[in-house]
């Protein structure tokens, strides 16, 4: 599980650059949280609330939209 605050930053530091987040950077948010192959509840709602922020660009908001809705993957 990627820690809360490993991906806050990255988030931030991220958006720092131009306010928005490519879809490069989304694989780089999505490769830490897929890092033990599992998506915990913690990262789910962080993802959710980023989302929701609506600080990606289109395709990286789809590409993390679909990583929600990969149930295998989540702790149960």
């Amino acid at each position: 599980m990627a820690s809360i605050k490993t991906l806050e930053q990255a988030l931030k530091d991220i958006l720092h650059d131009d306010g928005k987040i490519s879809k490069y950077d989304a694989k780089a948010v999505k490769e830490l949280i897929l890092a033990d192959g599992k998506i915990s509840n913690e990262e789910v709602l962080f993802l959710e609330r980023a989302l929701l922020d609506n600080v990606f660009d289109s395709q990286a908001h789809e590409m993390l939209s679909r990583l929600l809705l990969r149930e295998e993957l989540k702790y149960s």
